[in-house]
């Protein structure tokens, strides 16, 4: 039941018989794995035909620039890839990682808060957008794709009030410095960013959490089947509760390493990164419907993003380019969802 409906490739009994390397192959991880090699002898020889020789995207320092690019998104891409494999999702992450970063710009910048507390005072107020979330849908019975598109606009407008008027304020966003927060946001340790570091831990641990454990199994039911998650049990408003929660809290977590990072906090800064995110789980094989997929395959995902932005960087490429190929990913990778899933179901007779 871990693997869920949409990872089923066999019987169990013939899987077991099959070589591991055509088991790799099978996976929905393989493929992005092809990509991203196929994206990397493309940027190694693309920018130097058409820039020059100083442009150079093969190196150790390039994997860890990706790292580092995709770690705030990472942060996102964990909350939605668990949300999304329960069979929820959450539109307003990329909102509430703005308001972490505003109220730590207007802590640090014109209350004079100690560094610590205003990240304290950032985290609770995510977290209580989180159980707001969690609370309309739970209780007032809104489906999760309404009740957090509304709360993506409502919280940037919240963002804006806390904002304004203060000291460094320009365009919406607030300017701070802070010596600690920024050696946090950018300590490295040789070429690698320290926090990157971190945000890869945590998809391990993650990771672990959703394959190897009960609460893991859990997800995948509730997302594979409400009906039979109910007669086992299963109480899936208690488990609501702790997914948008913990999205939100790491949505804000995102915002703050975002804002450590440029000394910036602003009402819109993250807003449109949850779609990313989004891609990232679906693009590495998370079912849009929820009941399949893991976090290992959506880091890959959200490595194929980063990879083509830098890519396209060095190129000399527009940047503008990251975003509508990132919406084509999307469509992309739910319209392979979709038919995967009705290969699947037609499979099994379902």
């Amino acid at each position: 039941m871990g693997r869920g409906l949409g990872e089923l490739s066999a019987p169990n009994n013939e899987f077991a018989k099959v070589h591991p390397i055509k088991k790799a192959m099978r996976t929905k991880a393989f493929p992005l794995l092809v990509l991203f090699v196929l994206m990397v002898v493309f940027f190694s020889i693309f920018p130097q035909l058409y820039v020059g020789p100083h442009a150079q995207f093969l190196g150790m320092r390039t994997f860890w620039r990706i790292l580092e690019a995709l770690s705030v998104t990472g942060l996102l891409t964990i909350g939605a890839g668990l949300l999304i494999v329960s069979g929820g999702i959450d539109l307003s992450t990329g909102a509430v990682g703005s308001f972490a970063g505003v109220i730590l710009a207007t802590g640090i910048s014109n209350r004079g808060w100690s560094w610590w507390a205003v990240i304290l005072v950032a985290i609770a107020g995510c977290a209580l957008i989180g159980l707001i979330n969690a609370i309309i849908i739970n209780e007032l019975k809104l489906p999760a794709f309404v009740a957090t598109m509304a709360m993506s606009t409502a919280i940037p407008a919240i963002s804006l009030v806390l904002s304004a008027n203060h000291v460094g304020t320009f365009m919406g966003q607030v300017n701070f410095r802070n010596s600690t927060l920024e050696t946090i946001g950018r300590h490295r340790i040789g070429d690698a960013n320290t926090a990157a570091l971190v945000v890869l831990l945590l998809f391990i641990i993650y990771g672990v959490i959703l394959a190897k454990t009960k609460f893991g199994r859990t997800l995948y039911l509730m997302g594979g089947n409400r009906a039979a998650a109910r007669l086992v049990g299963i109480n899936e408003k208690k488990i609501s509760y702790f997914l948008f929660i913990n999205c939100a809290v790491l949505a804000g977590l995102a915002g703050l390493l975002n804002a450590m990072r440029v000394g910036i906090g602003g009402a819109q800064v993250l807003v449109g990164e949850q779609f990313t995110g989004i891609t990232a789980a679906i693009l590495g094989g998370i079912s849009f419907g929820g009941g399949s997929g893991g976090l290992g395959g959506a880091f890959m995902g959200l490595v194929v993003i980063r990879t083509f932005a830098q890519g396209t960087a060095v190129s000399g490429a527009s940047a503008y380019l990251t975003q509508p190929a990132s919406g084509a990913l999307l469509l992309l990778a739910l319209a392979f969802d979709y038919f995967n899933t009705r290969r699947q179901r037609k499979r099994l007779g379902i």
